[in-house]
C-alpha cells in the first residue's frame, strides 16, 4: 500500500521557512529568559500518570494521549510543561535554594483538536519564578513575557492582567451549588453569554448578583476599573484581589511597560491550578492569546514541596503564524557561500566551506563537478549571495551579485568574504 503523505490530521510538518522561523523564535525567546536569570530544564514529553493525575484537573486529563507502555504503567504525552517542572522541582531539585528560576522549550499535545486551533500538537517556550510570592514576582514574570514578545519581533501587542481570586471571591459569595458554580465558571471561560445568561435564569440570585455575574465579562480597562469593580462587591476575597492588582500595575509602570497593560477582572483561565495573579498576552489584530500565565501557589504542595509560584508559556505556532502575516514576514536565511568545483578543485571546495563556516558564514558545497555555465545556473537556483567556482589548488573564480566575476587564490577569497569586502 502507499503510505498516506499528508501526515496524521491535527499534526503537521514545518516546511524550511516555518522551521527557521519558530526555531529563530525560540532562540530568542531562550535568550531573553537568560537575560533575566531564568535557566533552562528540558523535562520529558511522556508523563506518568501519576504525575498528572496529581498536577492537572479532571478535564486537562481528558485531553491527554494515554497509552501503557511495556512494563504495564499508564503513561501520557504531556498537555503543558507547568506540571512537569513542579515535579523536577519537588523530586531532583528538592535540595535547590528558592526561588528558582526556570525556563523550557518543547511540544505539547492534546487530543482535544480545538485547544491549539485545529492542531493537536503545538510548541512552547515558557519560564517558572518558584519559591517568590508577592506583587513583585508577579510583576516580574509578566515584564518578563512582553519583553519575550518583544524578542520575536512583534512590535505592538497588549498584556491583560486579571486575578483568579476577584471570581472566586464571588463564587464563594453566591450560593449556588458546586455544579452550577462549575457551569457558570466554564461559560465565563468560553465567553458563551447565551449559556450563562440561561444558567443564572434558573437561580436563586438575588438581582444584583445576577448583575453582576453578566456584567462581570466586561469589567477590564486602566485603573479606573478597580474603582469600579470595588463598588460592585462586598467580599474580602475578591478585595483582597483588587488591591494586589492594583501595586501589580505600579510595578508594571517601574518595569516601563504601564502602557501596554489592560486589566481584565473578568480572565478565568481553563486550568484549575490558578491562585492568584493572571494574565495573557495579545499581538495585533490577532484574537488568540499568544503568552498565558500566572500564579499557582498551591501546585507545588501536592507534589510535596509547598512553595509560592508563578509563571507563563509563549505558544511558539501562534509567534511565527503572526510574523509571516506581518506587514515584512521573516525570509529563509541567504546561502552566503555557494562552492563548485571541477575535476581538480574539489579538495580546494571543501576546504574553503570548511574555513567559512569557521567564519560563521553558510557555505553549501556542490555534490558534482561542473562547468563554470552550469555553475552559475545552479547558484541561481539555490539564491545564494556568492558563487565560488574552484578549477584547481591555487585558484578559484569569485563571482557576487552585481560584481564582475574574479580570479583570486582562494585564501584571498575567504578573507575577503568573511570580512564582508566584495
Amino acid at each position: 500500500m502507499t503510505p498516506q503523505l499528508g501526515g496524521v490530521p491535527g499534526f503537521r510538518d514545518l516546511l524550511p521557512l516555518e522551521a527557521e522561523i519558530l526555531r529563530e523564535a525560540q532562540e530568542s525567546l531562550l535568550a531573553e529568559m537568560r537575560r533575566w536569570g531564568y535557566r533552562h530544564v528540558i523535562t520529558p514529553l511522556v508523563e506518568n500518570m501519576d504525575v498528572l493525575d496529581t498536577g492537572l484537573g479532571l478535564e486537562q486529563r481528558r485531553r491527554l494521549f494515554k497509552f501503557t507502555d511495556a512494563r504495564g504503567d499508564v503513561v501520557a504525552l504531556v498537555g503543558e510543561r507547568t506540571v512537569p517542572v513542579a515535579r523536577l522541582v519537588a523530586g531532583k531539585l528538592r535540595s535547590a535554594a528558592l526561588p528558582l528560576r526556570l525556563c523550557y522549550s518543547g511540544p505539547v499535545l492534546s487530543t482535544d483538536e480545538g485547544r491549539f486551533q485545529q492542531r493537536r500538537e503545538t510548541y512552547q517556550v515558557g519560564a517558572e519564578l518558584i519559591g517568590a510570592s508577592g506583587p513583585v514576582a508577579d510583576a516580574e514574570v509578566i515584564a518578563l513575557a512582553a519583553r519575550c514578545m518583544e524578542a520575536t519581533g512583534i512590535r505592538r501587542y497588549q498584556i491583560d492582567v486579571g486575578h483568579a481570586e476577584f471570581f472566586h471571591g464571588i463564587m464563594d459569595a453566591v450560593k449556588l451549588p458546586d455544579e452550577v458554580k462549575a457551569a457558570v465558571r466554564h461559560a465565563l471561560v468560553a465567553r458563551d453569554f447565551v449559556a450563562l445568561e440561561s444558567l443564572l435564569e434558573g437561580t436563586p440570585l438575588k438581582s444584583a448578583e445576577h448583575e453582576l455575574l453578566l456584567r462581570f465579562p466586561a469589567l477590564r480597562g486602566g485603573p479606573e476599573i478597580l474603582e469600579a469593580a470595588r463598588g460592585l462587591v462586598r467580599n474580602r476575597r475578591s478585595e483582597a484581589a483588587l488591591a494586589e492588582l492594583a501595586r501589580v500595575r505600579e510595578l508594571l509602570v517601574a518595569h516601563g511597560i504601564g502602557d501596554v497593560v489592560v486589566l481584565d477582572l473578568g480572565a478565568i483561565r481553563d486550568f484549575d491550578y490558578y491562585t492568584g495573579v493572571i494574565f495573557e498576552g495579545y499581538g495585533p489584530d490577532f484574537g488568540r492569546p499568544i503568552a498565558q500565565g500566572g500564579r499557582y501557589d498551591a501546585l507545588l504542595a501536592r507534589f510535596g514541596r509547598p512553595a509560592p509560584a508563578t509563571g507563563f508559556m509563549i505558544q511558539l505556532d501562534l509567534v511565527s503564524e503572526m510574523l509571516t502575516r506581518s506587514q515584512r514576514p521573516p525570509a529563509l536565511p541567504r546561502i552566503d557561500a555557494a562552492l563548485a568545483w571541477n575535476e581538480s578543485g574539489l579538495s580546494t571546495a571543501l576546504r574553503l566551506g570548511s574555513t567559512l563556516r569557521l567564519f560563521g558564514m553558510r557555505a553549501v558545497v556542490d555534490t558534482q563537478a561542473r562547468s563554470q555555465a552550469e555553475a552559475k545556473a545552479w547558484w541561481r537556483a539555490i539564491g545564494a549571495a556568492n558563487l565560488v567556482h574552484c578549477r584547481s589548488e591555487a585558484t578559484v573564480s569569485w563571482s557576487s551579485d552585481g560584481q564582475r566575476t574574479r580570479s583570486l587564490p582562494p585564501e584571498q577569497v575567504a578573507g575577503r568574504l568573511a570580512g564582508g569586502v566584495t
